[in-house]
């Protein structure tokens, strides 16, 4: 099954609700993932794995997103990485919650291999301007 239609089964958990199942294509899934971009930057691949072979959590206080452990190959990377880069908004609104999302690629950080040192690097580099997209988007 291609990556763009292989579909994902998760739950969604919020502070004061039930959880919630969902269903998604892989793509939009990915955008149901509370922090997975960091300040707007896609993981590479074997980090993205890490986070998916982890199965989320129920996010504490925090909104949160489980599911079984999974891993996606080089070809279905490649395969989303337009959908996730150029995603299709009326589409993904109807599937996540964070569809207002813009992501980027950044290579210049995908020797990292821990997800937090990977995380302080971008943000370093794109914070000021992640922030500055996001105020005026919300304007």
């Amino acid at each position: 099954m291609p990556a763009v239609n292989r579909s994902v089964r998760y739950m969604r958990h919020e502070l004061w609700f039930d959880p919630e199942p969902r269903e998604a294509p892989l793509w939009a899934f990915l955008y149901d993932i509370p922090y997975l971009a960091a300040c707007g930057v896609f993981p590479p691949r074997h980090l993205l794995n890490a986070r998916l072979r982890a199965g989320g959590g129920d996010g504490g206080m925090s909104p949160g997103a489980s599911w079984e452990s999974f891993e996606v190959s080089e070809a279905e990377y490649d395969e989303i990485l337009p959908r996730v880069l150029s995603p299709d908004r009326g589409a993904l609104a109807g599937y996540a919650r964070y569809a207002d999302q813009q992501w980027q690629l950044d290579p210049a950080f995908d020797h990292y291999v821990d997800w937090f040192e990977w995380l302080s690097a971008v943000c370093a580099k794109h914070r000021e301007a992640y922030h500055a997209r996001r105020r005026q988007d919300s304007s």
